[in-house]
């Protein structure tokens, strides 16, 4: 009985350690000091730069953390900036069999239903949002959106519905794979109160070389809104 439990750990351990093995990570962040110091833009810091729209809604905060004690604060509740998303390229990624990009976000309950906030991969290493291949949002009324278009993700119709009370004030988890060994691609989000999970998979054969967060909206009524980005993370497997 004790060698029949020796060789079931041992090949535990030898499953484990495959599978570590087989993720590589390229970059992580979790916002934090250094290098990124809290009042500041993130533009700028640790080869991140300025993506779609104009003036800046996001500065790094200690309001709220998933991890840590800082995050990214994308703040429209006065200026209303229509849209700004911030970018960073993966290097080089070109052989990578599936790519697995994942961030933690949290939408103010304040947030008014049209602004959203969302992550998006692009096709080239100085993408923006308008070259989106693969993205995700989710806005201040709960809906979902995600697709293979920067506007699936925000006029797009939404791919599911939250219920009131499970989405607002509390981090959320949003994630975005590409396969190219099917050419497809998948949006998932989790995290809500009542544990829903939401996945939709979409055919995609390009593979990404950027990733961006930002906000976004709607429509130009009711559009005013904070949220709150954690704990990216991008990488490959095999």
């Amino acid at each position: 009985m004790k060698l029949v439990r020796s060789v079931a750990t041992l090949v535990t351990l030898c499953t484990f350690t495959i599978a570590v093995q087989a993720q590589t990570t390229l970059y992580s962040t979790g916002w934090e000091n250094p290098p990124f110091v809290a009042g500041n833009s993130a533009v700028g810091t640790d080869s991140w730069a300025a993506g779609s729209g104009t003036g800046s809604s996001q500065t790094v905060s200690t309001d709220f953390a998933f991890s840590g004690s800082q995050s990214l604060k994308w703040d429209n509740s006065g200026t209303l900036n229509s849209f700004y998303s911030i970018r960073r390229d993966f290097r080089d990624i070109t052989t990578a069999e599936k790519l697995v990009v994942s961030t933690r976000v949290r939408i103010s309950s304040s947030t008014q239903a049209n602004r959203l906030y969302g992550l998006y991969l692009t096709s080239t290493t100085t993408g923006t949002l308008g070259s989106t291949i693969l993205g995700l949002t989710i806005d201040g009324a709960g809906r979902v959106r995600g697709g293979t278009t920067w506007s699936a993700t925000y006029s797009g119709t939404p791919i599911a519905q939250a219920a009131a009370g499970t989405y607002a004030d509390r981090w959320l988890r949003m994630e975005l794979s590409i396969d190219r060994g099917n050419d497809t691609a998948t949006v998932r989000i989790e995290g809500f109160s009542d544990g829903s999970v939401v996945t939709a998979t979409f055919v995609q054969a390009t593979g990404p070389r950027n990733v961006n967060i930002g906000t976004d909206y709607v429509t130009t009524t009711d559009r005013a809104g904070v949220g709150y980005f954690d704990d990216l993370e991008i990488r490959v497997e095999p």
